[in-house]
């Protein structure tokens, strides 16, 4: 027993750093994305919720007019469940619009991406099973944009590869959140 609380086993594969060892904690757990994605100009978010072999759950947060460049997971399907704003999956040359409360299926081997709208875009995404290390192909990589400020400390800019947010670190290269490449 902890703090009054019953102890309980862990529900599957912990990570550090995931939303799920909050809960632990907690036992129970509320927020809106907006406390948790903190999106900048540069490139979009993930904040990983829980993961374990068969699975990864992960909210996405993408700024006004930001894309996530096409790519594909041979091994795994997945589920997205627009939470806020618009914009479209880009699923080969079937772009599906997007808006609160919409879900969008895409079976493994199937190329996509994203483009946010105006507005912005949140989302919740399920990987099923979790997509192997290495396996992801970066079909349509987009371009970085010039390092800004950003407003979490330190240099950003878009990933090249993903189109995600990459922090400069300390050696001056950029190492990307979304897909770890460093350039």
């Amino acid at each position: 027993m902890r703090d009054g609380r019953e102890q309980r086993e862990p529900v599957g594969e912990r990570t550090i750093g995931d939303l799920d060892e909050v809960l632990d904690n907690l036992g129970v757990f509320r927020c809106f994305p907006d406390d948790l994605i903190a999106t900048c100009p540069s490139g979009f978010r993930r904040v990983p919720i829980t993961q374990g072999g068969g699975y990864y759950l992960s909210l996405q947060g993408f700024g006004p007019s930001q894309p996530a460049f096409a790519h594909t997971h041979p091994d795994s399907e997945e589920w997205v469940v627009v939470l806020k704003g618009s914009g479209r999956a880009l699923l080969a040359e079937t772009p599906v619009e997007l808006s609160p409360g919409v879900v969008v299926g895409r079976g493994a081997a199937h190329p996509h991406g994203f483009l946010s709208g105006e507005q912005g875009l949140h989302l919740l995404t399920i990987q099923l099973p979790r997509p192997k290390e290495g396996a992801t192909t970066w079909d349509d990589p987009g371009e970085t944009t010039s390092p800004v400020a950003c407003a979490f400390g330190g240099s950003c800019r878009r990933c090249w590869r993903c189109g995600g947010h990459s922090k400069r670190m300390a050696t001056g290269s950029f190492m990307c959140e979304n897909c770890t490449l460093e350039f």
